[in-house]
């Protein structure tokens, strides 16, 4: 019996091991800076190359380059890694920031389809968000 117990102790443990390990892999690769490059929507693609999502450890930043004022409007948040596939997203925005995005809250849940060093796909809402290191 008291093998049994230590066998699965051990197992638990290894398992708890490996999803701790995934979430750093993807925390550490999502880390820095990353310029949207197009949305993908209802077979639709629209490029796009002035939107950054920032994330530093639990820290998220939304900007937006704005040509006309030459100025990038941002608004800071909070990112948390569920698993690895799984990213929420909560800003401190006011109504005027999210007007400007196609964030329908504060709050937004993003599956990571793939995070490289250089590439970031996130997908919400139907929507696919293509991004490259900036």
């Amino acid at each position: 019996m008291k093998m049994n117990n230590l066998l699965i102790a051990g197992f638990l443990s290894i398992c708890l091991v490996g999803f701790v390990a995934c979430s750093k892999d993807t925390d550490d690769k999502l880390d820095g800076k990353w310029q949207m490059q197009q949305i993908e929507a209802n077979n639709n693609v629209q490029k796009v190359d002035t939107i950054f999502y920032n994330f530093q450890t639990s820290l998220f930043q939304y900007q937006i380059y704005n040509s006309g004022a030459n100025a990038y409007p941002s608004r800071y948040g909070f990112k948390t890694i569920k698993g690895d596939k799984e990213l929420l997203l909560e800003l401190e925005a006011n109504n005027d920031f999210l007007k400007q995005t196609d964030w329908t809250s504060k709050e937004r849940i993003f599956t990571i389809e793939k995070v490289t060093a250089t590439t970031l796909i996130l997908t919400s809402e139907g929507k696919r968000y293509t991004f490259r290191k900036f």
